[in-house]
């Protein structure tokens, strides 16, 4: 009965670690999981950092650049072109836009 009281303990603790690991795996795969986790975000971010500088900058770049918004227009711009096309009963057959081109 020695032996049996340390197996149970390790197969215990090894049991809850795989579970508590398994749920932090999953909460991270859910939507905005990794957000504010950095670069220990994915395990080795710091050691891509330190071998592979260029590499961890340029994976920082595309992330700053997906939550950029889009450029928006100036006051001083003109309005975009917009050609519209309509059967003989008025419905709408098409439209065209054509965005003025910088000079």
């Amino acid at each position: 009965m020695s032996w049996l009281e340390p197996v149970l303990v390790i197969g215990t603790i090894l049991v809850v670690g795989f579970g508590a690991t398994w749920m932090f795996q999953r909460s991270l795969d859910q939507p905005g999981g990794r957000d504010g986790l950095g670069t220990g975000g994915n395990g080795m971010g710091m050691v891509e950092n330190v071998f592979s500088p260029t590499r961890g900058d340029a994976r920082e770049e595309l992330e700053r650049q997906k939550k950029v918004g889009a450029v928006l227009p100036s006051t001083d711009d003109s309005p975009p072109e917009t050609n519209a096309e309509f059967d003989a009963d008025g419905t709408l057959r098409s439209v065209t836009f054509h965005r003025p081109t910088d000079a």
